[in-house]
Parts: structure tokens; C-alpha cells; sequence
């Protein structure tokens, strides 16, 4: 099975994430400084919405909100090498650590669509450059999904590693057979 690593690269491959990319969304930054504030009240205006999340949020919004704009501008940066794979690793580990459910994790992404898309469609006046940053943006949010996807996939594995005392490579292996015909 392919290390996190090695998945962020296959990813990145597969979704032609190139220098192009990286360019339009460095662009982008100065436009999310102006519109990242009013998308991270509605993101944590709408995880606020539910008791799991709203529990999770309790007494810490404020901070939570400067973690937030500090994540949506590395978006940015354009560097999205291994320090950023990195990065975005720990932070899905702290999602894990702290008891977010991943599926809360997916469906608040969509705030992060909706509303990047309307400003990057409210800033580009020709709708072939608008399209194109949008689909930059979009195969940012992507990869950063993917990887704190990756971080609960590996802290599951590492559950079950140490619950049944096996090694790792035979759960993987054991998780890749399951099910198979043969």
C-alpha cells in the first residue's frame, strides 16, 4: 500500500495539479484575504449549527477562526510540495485528535466550494479565467481533503494495529483482500 506521501503525489498526478495551478492560486491570495474572513464565519457558523460540531467548537471559535485563515491562505501560498503535505497532515491529525467526525470535515468543504467560487466568479469579469481559477481552487481544496482523509485512514490503521497486536502490513493486506473473488 502506498505511503500518505506517496498517495499526495499519485493525487496530485492524477488531478494535473501543475505550475499553472500553482500560479492562479497564488493570484488568488490577495483575493481570500479580502473574502477569507466572511467564509470562515460561515464555515463555523454552520458547523456551529449542529451539537456534534457545536460541542467540539465550544469556548474556542475565536481561535479556531485564526487557525482557519491561517489553513485558507496556505492555500495560497503556492508551494504544495512535501512541507505542505506535511502541514495539511498534522492538521488532519488534529481533526482526528480532537473527535471530528469525517464526514463533518467532507460536508463543511462545501463552504469552502460555494463560497471561494462566488468570490473568484465576483473578481474575474472574463468567465474563461474565472473557470480556470476556479478549477485551480477547486483541485486544492481536493488535495487537502484527500489528506486529512489520509490522516484518518492512517490513524485507523494504526488503531487496529495496536488493538490486535498484528502487524501493519497484514491489516493492509487483509483490508486490500476483503471481499475479493477469486
Amino acid at each position: 500500500m502506498a505511503t500518505p506521501l506517496e498517495t499526495f503525489h499519485q493525487l496530485k498526478q492524477f488531478l494535473a495539479f501543475d505550475d499553472a495551478d500553482a500560479a492562479r492560486l497564488r493570484t488568488l491570495g490577495p483575493l481570500f484575504e479580502q473574502a477569507g474572513p466572511g467564509i470562515t464565519d460561515r464555515f463555523y457558523g454552520d458547523l456551529g449549527r449542529f451539537p456534534e460540531t457545536a460541542a467540539l467548537l465550544e469556548g474556542q471559535v475565536e481561535r479556531l477562526k485564526g487557525t482557519h485563515g491561517v489553513w485558507m491562505m496556505a492555500l495560497f501560498a503556492g508551494e504544495y510540495g512535501e512541507p505542505w503535505f506535511e502541514r495539511q497532515l498534522r492538521i488532519g491529525q488534529a481533526h482526528v485528535r480532537v473527535g471530528l467526525s469525517p464526514h463533518w470535515v467532507e460536508a463543511v468543504m462545501d463552504v469552502m466550494r460555494t463560497e471561494g467560487t462566488r468570490a473568484i466568479l465576483a473578481a474575474f469579469e472574463d468567465k474563461e479565467t474565472a473557470a480556470a481559477h476556479i478549477a485551480s481552487y477547486t483541485k486544492i481544496l481536493d488535495l487537502d481533503l484527500a489528506i486529512i482523509n489520509l490522516a484518518y485512514n492512517e490513524e485507523r490503521l494504526d488503531r487496529l494495529t495496536r488493538l490486535t497486536g498484528m502487524r501493519r502490513a497484514l491489516i493492509e493486506k487483509m483490508v486490500m483482500t476483503a471481499g475479493k473473488k477469486k
